[in-house]
């Protein structure tokens, strides 16, 4: 398995500047987003109650697009180029966001089982910062 990493720069909530960690793994199309500063982490939406994904996701998305970069895909249309890969999100909360399908899960790290959908880079990751914090 190859991934391919790339760090991208964006402003959080609270307008300050910060780093998310990007590893794509092109040959199952996946995209492993490492973002515990808030800036491209989905966002919980009070009115659906469910989480969707955020502003700064979509500048961040549409600059992976242009780019090309280690993804091979013609769609022109940013939604449905989102549509083909798997959003793979490791955040704040200790929790993993998978965006796929037009459908995002949240598992709590304690209790995902499945771990070769993931990354073990970012999530052990997680999984230090949960014990630190205990």
């Amino acid at each position: 398995m190859v991934i391919h990493q790339m760090e991208y720069r964006g402003l959080n909530l609270h307008d300050v500047i910060g780093s998310v960690e990007i590893a794509i793994d092109a040959a199952s199309n996946k995209i492993h987003i490492y973002d515990t500063e808030h800036i491209v982490e989905p966002e919980y939406d009070f009115v659906t109650k469910n989480y969707k994904l955020s502003e700064g996701f979509w500048k961040m998305a549409g600059i992976i697009k242009e780019k090309q970069l280690f993804l091979n895909s013609d769609e022109k249309n940013l939604d449905r180029w989102i549509e083909s890969f798997k959003w793979i999100f490791y955040s704040s909360g200790q929790s993993i966001k998978i965006y796929s399908q037009s459908v995002m899960d949240v598992y709590k790290i304690c209790s995902i089982d499945n771990e070769k959908l993931l990354y073990e880079k970012y999530f052990s990751r997680l999984t230090d910062e949960s014990l630190n914090s205990k």
